[in-house]
């Protein structure tokens, strides 16, 4: 049954019976548990005050020097500024580390801020739900699927990270169970100066702030936070994990399910070109029902023109009535 544009959504339970085993997650399904994470992008919570520790000025400063929102970006850059100057002889190094320093524990401090408690109420359902597939992709950088995860029976779930480091030549995931790809790298995830994409491991962590540990300068936060899409495309073919994920979402199989996606023509276009060159012959997009009407048909015939000329189906439905996207998954403070 071929999407037409209009203002209208189906209901979940209208295309579940269609076996659905690849799933991609956005933004919205993460602010739909925590509305901590409706912000428009993570430097901004980090110049807030309440964060703990906010960017100072000069902080700022290189952000808008670089035209990026991306911590990674900056932290790169000023590590390499920290070699130049040792090599030679500048004797910056003082200021140039009170930035980084800085910038690291702003970052910190920021997802330490926004972020789910790790013991969040729908984690045990969320794990439930994620299990029901053979591939979960997320767009999110947070540790909701993680946390999920670790919650109950973490043998049904296989992220790709055999030892420390991952290994593309390793990566291979046999028997029943869900692999989970992090398309734009996560919180828990780290770059060394060889490109290695490391794993870190939950042991010991009082809190995220210790995720950041700046007693390892060489070791840069993995996730993209937010930039035009070229920009993150850039990022996933410099980095090996990220390029092997995406690689793998692109040339996919398997009907897709979308949940939580605003799928945005300015930030999002390299996952829509993704779904546009896979193999998959069905493609369901959740749309929250909050939109307008006009909102809702324009989102619609963007998607449907531009899946014209491929194989795939699109179905649109409420986001409301999914289990992972519906109100029961909303972490509830006690």
């Amino acid at each position: 049954m071929p999407a037409i544009v209009d203002d209208s959504l189906l209901n979940w339970s209208d295309i579940s019976d269609l076996r659905w085993h690849d799933l991609l997650l956005g933004n919205g399904f993460s602010i739909n548990i925590h509305d901590g994470f409706w912000y428009d992008n993570l430097k901004d919570v980090a110049c807030r005050p309440e964060v703990g520790e906010p960017l100072f000025n000069e902080s700022r400063a290189l952000f808008d020097a670089y035209n990026t929102t991306n911590f990674e970006d900056v932290l790169k850059s000023i590590y390499h500024a920290m070699q130049v100057d040792e090599c030679l002889g500048l004797h910056q190094i003082g200021a140039i580390s009170d930035v980084y320093e800085n910038i690291k524990n702003s970052l910190a401090s920021a997802v330490n801020y926004a972020h789910v408690p790790e013991g969040f109420s729908s984690a045990n359902s969320v794990s439930d739900q994620l299990a029901r597939f053979d591939n979960v992709y997320t767009t999110n950088y947070d540790l909701i699927p993680y946390w999920s995860i670790m919650s109950k029976e973490t043998y049904r779930f296989k992220d790709l990270f055999w030892g420390e480091a991952f290994d593309s030549s390793n990566a291979g995931v046999w028997g029943r169970c869900t692999a989970i790809h992090y398309l734009h790298g996560g919180l828990h995830l780290v770059e060394n100066l060889e490109g290695q994409t490391i794993k870190r491991r939950s042991n010991g962590l009082s809190s995220l702030r210790d995720l950041f540990d700046l007693a390892e300068p060489e070791l840069f936060p993995l996730f993209i936070t937010e930039g035009h899409w070229n920009k993150k495309l850039a990022k996933i073919k410099r980095n090996d994990y990220l390029s092997f994920c995406f690689s793998k979402f692109s040339y996919g199989g398997n009907d897709l399910l979308v949940l939580g996606h605003s799928l945005h023509a300015e930030y999002d276009q390299h996952i829509v070109d993704a779904i546009k060159r896979s193999r998959r012959r069905r493609v369901a997009v959740s749309v929250w029902p909050g939109l307008s009407p006009m909102q809702r048909i324009n989102f619609k015939g963007r998607l449907i023109e531009e899946m014209q000329g491929t194989n795939i189906n699109l179905y649109f439905f409420d986001s409301t009535t999914h289990p992972l996207t519906s109100p029961t998954m909303r972490n509830v403070v006690i």
